[in-house]
């Protein structure tokens, strides 16, 4: 794509965005980011972070968004929704914990080797056996009452 081509896809998504914010009163103004979804590109953020319901603000702006995707964040800390116009992703983000159910799925033992605290200034190594949660984020009952397949993964 050239210069050209990105500049104007970048225009169009601006006018799409602002149509799309002119008719959503209740989603906030978005903040100009460049990566969502592990991909680099236009992006405009809607943080959720300060919000009372973090969890209802996101389904709000999901909803709005009709078909949106859903995924965490590139650090894993964040649960974002996100929908593309013509070459500009707006996305909402909120945190993780806020927003979604932290499920343990069992847990294991696993062992290491840390630096034996009586002989620290040799640094000798031993191994140690400890249990480790495994844990499973389950995000999806953030838009239970929506119709189904507003929100695809």
């Amino acid at each position: 794509m050239s210069t050209d081509d990105t500049r104007q896809a970048y225009i169009d998504g601006l006018h799409q965005i602002a149509d799309f914010l002119a008719e959503h009163p209740e989603v906030p103004l978005p903040h100009l980011h460049s990566s969502v979804g592990g991909k680099w590109g236009p992006v405009l953020r809607i943080f959720l972070l300060s919000v009372n319901e973090p969890r209802e603000a996101l389904a709000t702006v999901a909803r709005a968004m009709g078909n949106a995707t859903k995924a965490a964040d590139i650090t894993g800390d964040g649960f974002e929704v996100y929908r593309e116009f013509a070459g500009i992703k707006l996305v909402a983000h909120a945190s993780r914990s806020e927003v979604c159910e932290r499920v343990v799925t069992g847990t294991r033992e696993v062992t290491r080797e840390i630096p034996d605290p009586e002989a620290l200034a040799a640094v000798p190594k031993v191994s140690v056996t400890e249990v480790v949660e495994d844990v499973e984020w389950v995000c999806a009952p953030l838009l239970k009452a929506a119709p189904k397949g507003l929100i695809s993964l």
